[in-house]
């Protein structure tokens, strides 16, 4: 290793110390980190320490890490209360410390591999060894350094346990008359019971032609979700922030939009916005209005602000406004940025919403509800989504239609909508559902604050 990435892999390493000694909670986000990926002996010993201090149930702090290190021969004379409280008093941020440690781990791996390697050909130099002889012996060696590699496999018994806990716990608090969702709320009530709540580890997409109300579904999501405790973080790749806010307070206040705007406001809706503000105020919802953002950009970005937002849902509004890698066709472009959002869901447990845009194939037909198919010509959309959310609103194109707007076997839809009524109506159609059903709900529609419920 070259003596700046050494400084730089010590540096990172320092950084996950001091963490751990300012807020040790820090630990149990770090199950894969282990001491032999520490280059710097000190720093290794200080983490064994930190490790076993964590097993015994004792705080973790400068004194009661100085007094475990002093168990052991070695580095205790150079592990002292003021090296450890530099160490507190010098890391950068605790948001990062989930990236210091992969860099950590991708460093020793690095090391590792190299190290091995160089064994082997060493040795086959040495002894003579021949081609065939030497790659054999890389591949054991790779396999071994594989092998050793901490991973999340786990015995069906065990995940079947854990499910099954999870399963009794919402039964229960069904059976007590509660309203339980698998996932997070959407603030639309017939979606969340047809699907049980935008689920974690997942992308669900949420597609549309313009106008039909993605941003406003997304909004009613964070709202739904922000004001239930659990945070939310959008990115907003098309709407300015003011535009942004007046949506969100429009949606709270009831205040129309096009009056905000309009800067046209009585002193009764001033009230009404104050109170709005009152209920935002304490919202874990984070709002990214940046443009140009690429998909691995979202997902630092997400990282980095999740232990402080306590992030549960990310909405991305939309796909096809993340900056595409370059050299890449579009199809490809998509593919590359939704399966590097699906990896981050699954990976750090998290539910991602996408709104995409869908084609113009869609106005063709007579019934112009969206399809799974439509979703056919974005990449990988259709694939890497294991549930796909299409919004129609039949009085964009005109008057009802019977079949796709009304019939009279559906209930509560049986008769052909007139007036207020047809302007506030909306389908929810779910296209794929991999846990569930799919089907169309209905959802209410309100042109002047943009609110779908």
């Amino acid at each position: 290793m070259n003596p700046h990435a050494l400084a730089a892999t010590r540096d990172l390493e320092a950084s996950i110390l001091g963490a751990i000694i300012v807020s040790p909670d820090i630990l149990n986000e770090l199950p894969r980190l282990e001491v032999d990926d520490f280059i710097d002996g000190k720093h290794g010993a200080t983490f064994r320490a930190m490790r076993n201090l964590e097993a015994a149930g004792t705080p973790i702090d400068v004194v009661t890490v100085e007094a475990e290190v002093a168990k052991w021969a070695g580095h205790h004379d150079m592990i002292t209360m003021a090296f450890l409280g530099t160490l507190a008093l010098d890391v950068p941020s605790l948001d990062n410390v989930l990236e210091y440690a992969r860099q950590v781990r991708q460093a020793s791996l690095a090391r590792r591999v190299s190290l091995g390697l160089s064994d082997v050909v060493e040795r086959g130099m040495r002894t003579g060894m021949d081609g065939g002889e030497m790659l054999s012996s890389a591949f054991a060696v790779l396999s071994k350094i594989d092998e050793d590699q901490p991973d999340t496999a786990s015995p069906i018994s065990a995940l079947a346990a854990r499910r099954f806990k999870q399963l009794e716990e919402i039964a229960q608090e069904r059976a007590r008359g509660g309203t339980v969702l698998t996932g997070f709320p959407t603030g639309v009530q017939n979606l969340d019971e047809k699907i049980g709540g935008i689920q974690p580890g997942i992308v669900t997409i949420v597609a549309a032609r313009p106008g039909m109300g993605k941003s406003s579904l997304g909004l009613s999501i964070a709202d739904a979700c922000s004001a239930s405790g659990f945070g939310v973080h959008v990115f907003s790749l098309e709407d300015t922030e003011e535009s942004y806010s007046d949506r969100v307070i429009s949606r709270t206040s009831s205040v129309a939009a096009e009056t905000m705007r309009n800067t046209n406001l009585s002193v009764g809706q001033c009230g009404d916005i104050s109170k709005a503000m009152h209920k935002l105020r304490g919202r874990r919802w984070l709002v990214d209005g940046r443009s140009g953002i690429t998909a691995d950009e979202i997902v630092r970005s997400v990282r980095r602000h999740r232990r402080p937002n306590a992030t549960n849902v990310v909405i991305v509004d939309y796909v096809q406004l993340v900056k595409r890698p370059a050299r890449m066709s579009g199809h490809e472009a998509l593919s590359e940025i939704v399966t590097t959002l699906a990896d981050a869901a699954k990976q750090d447990r998290l539910a991602f919403v996408v709104m995409s845009q869908l084609n113009r194939e869609i106005e063709k037909r007579q019934d112009k509800r969206p399809q799974l198919a439509d979703l056919r010509e974005s990449g990988s959309l259709e694939e890497r989504s294991k549930c796909v959310i299409g919004l129609y609103r039949g009085v964009y194109y005109g008057e009802p239609t019977k079949g796709v707007d009304y019939h009279p076997d559906w209930k509560g839809h049986a008769y052909k909508p007139e007036g207020d009524e047809w302007e506030s109506t909306a389908q929810l159609c779910v296209l794929k559902n991999s846990n569930g059903r799919t089907g169309s709900v209905w959802a209410t529609w309100n042109g002047p604050t943009t609110r779908l419920s």
